[in-house]
C-alpha cells in the first residue's frame, strides 16, 4: 500500500514537471507570443497538449516504477 501511494505521488509529480519542462525548455515546443505573463502561461498550456501529455505521461510511468523495481532488487 505504501509503494503504491509513494509510486502515485511520484507519478504526478514527474507529470507535472516534465509538462511545464516541455512547455518552456524544449526549443521546438516553445510558442511565440508577446503577452504578458498570465496569458503566455496559459497559452503554452494549451499549444500541442496532446503530444506533451503523451511524453508526460511516459516520463511519469517510468518515474513511478522506480520504487516498484527497487523493491524487487532486495
Amino acid at each position: 500500500m505504501k509503494k503504491t501511494i509513494l509510486s502515485s505521488l511520484i507519478f504526478l509529480m514527474a507529470c507535472v514537471i516534465s509538462y511545464i519542462g516541455l512547455c518552456y525548455l524544449v526549443p521546438g515546443l516553445r510558442i511565440k507570443l508577446a503577452a504578458d505573463t498570465v496569458t503566455y502561461f496559459i497559452e503554452s498550456m494549451h499549444h500541442m497538449i496532446f503530444l506533451k501529455s503523451i511524453i508526460s505521461f511516459a516520463i511519469g510511468s517510468i518515474c513511478a516504477s522506480i520504487p516498484f523495481l527497487a523493491a524487487k532488487r532486495k
